[in-house]
């Protein structure tokens, strides 16, 4: 006799399937009621689990934009620095962690700030701040 599981794989994975992608998968977790979400280098997005759909959705819009700038490389990370390259032309800018933020002109700037000058793009093409 097969064991019948109660839940499917995503489920158990905390994957949501309606927004997920095979090379960008959007996982679920329990956040802080401010976060709504962020982008790994691994290209996998994070959403809160508390958002209602319109919230995910845009939300996961907004990440996927970011995910698309560490693929061309205009932006990326790592435990010390945030990267940023805006143009071709143009010099990396290298920007130090700091918390949760970055120091842009010798002051600490959320990451998830409107300000921020990788964010900048991202919420002019969506007009929406998430």
């Amino acid at each position: 006799m097969g064991y019948k599981m109660k839940t499917n794989i995503p489920g158990l994975l905390g994957l949501n399937e309606e927004h997920s992608t095979i090379d960008t998968p959007v996982f679920e977790k329990k956040l802080s009621s401010k976060t709504w979400g962020w982008a790994d280098m691994d290209r996998t997005i994070t959403i809160n689990k508390k958002l209602n759909d319109k919230q995910k959705a845009d939300a996961v819009e907004h990440e996927k934009l970011h995910v698309l700038q560490m693929r061309q490389g205009e932006a990326w990370f790592d435990i010390n620095n945030v990267y940023h390259k805006p143009k071709k032309d143009e010099s990396i800018q290298v920007y130090p962690r700091v918390g949760n933020g970055m120091v842009v002109k010798g002051k600490v700037i959320k990451l998830g700030d409107p300000n921020n000058p990788i964010e900048k793009p991202i919420y002019s093409q969506t007009k929406k701040y998430v």
